[in-house]
């Protein structure tokens, strides 16, 4: 326990202090910080216009209301700007870093390489998404007259933490096989377009088949489960399968990682 304890504290020092690093590049590039801002703001708009165009004919999709449906595309907003701001930085350098011999150095110092590998560059021009996805799910939960408790509020809270974590979990499992497949530049472009299946109901998905169903499956529930969490429809059930899934998932995606690297040969080959 006392090890656990040291290596947590060891491990929030080493983050703080990339938190610090990643800031101040952020202030030395201010022409970049003002065009992200501004895609960030045109992809997040985009989200919610993409479903207000789909319910703009109908009220009720695969038993989900319009208003409903606009509060998946603000919890996708939020959700998935947590996770672009914080890890997918990392994940588009997979193939660069393998590919060109970096992850030698990266295995070399005296620190997880995965934590290295996906927690190194932080983006913090998520936030404008976060507060687009914010700020609109409060607008359409005060125009449904939910009221949001304080302990439906933590429950949001920790199921959106383990909906980044399943998130993380599934590009980590396929980003890893570029530990064999290095020129596979294209991999994280692949991801971004999978993630588009989040933003919509599961029942969409039923006709779909089976053996894809159980591959997309963890993408499917990261954003509808914190969404029947606030607006109080979720399952017991479901809650405890979805963070079962989570953890089952990161540590799966782990102990895939680690047995890659017995397979890479540094840059040397």
């Amino acid at each position: 326990m006392e090890i656990f304890f040291k290596k947590t504290k060891h491990y929030t020092k080493v983050y703080k202090m990339l938190l610090r690093l990643n800031f101040a590049r952020l202030l030395a590039y201010r022409a970049d910080l003002v065009n992200s801002t501004i895609a960030h703001t045109i992809w997040a708009s985009f989200t919610i216009v993409q479903m207000l165009l789909l319910t703009s004919k109908t009220s009720h999709i695969f038993g989900w209301s319009r208003n409903e449906l606009l509060i998946l595309a603000g919890m996708y907003n939020i959700i998935y700007s947590f996770f672009y701001m914080f890890f997918s930085r990392g994940f588009n350098q997979f193939s660069t870093t393998i590919n060109f011999g970096r992850l030698d150095g990266i295995l070399t110092k005296p620190i997880d390489s995965q934590f290295l590998m996906t927690c190194l560059n932080i983006t913090y021009t998520h936030l404008i998404r976060l507060i687009w996805g914010v700020g609109f799910l409060a607008y359409v939960l005060f125009t449904m007259r939910v009221i949001v408790t304080p302990l439906v509020l933590l429950g949001f809270i920790v199921l959106v933490v383990f909906s980044v974590m399943i998130i993380y979990s599934f590009w980590m499992l396929i980003m890893t096989l570029t530990i064999w497949f290095p020129k596979l530049s294209n991999l994280a472009d692949l991801l971004y377009q999978i993630n588009q299946i989040s933003k919509f109901p599961q029942e969409i998905y039923k006709g779909a088949s089976l053996y894809l169903l159980i591959l997309l499956f963890p993408l499917t529930v990261v954003i509808v489960t914190p969404a029947k969490e606030i607006l109080q429809k979720v399952l017991v059930g479901d809650v405890i399968g979805f963070i079962a899934c989570a953890l089952m998932l990161f540590i799966v995606s782990r102990r895939f990682w680690r047995f890659a690297l017995r397979f890479y040969t540094s840059a040397s080959g």
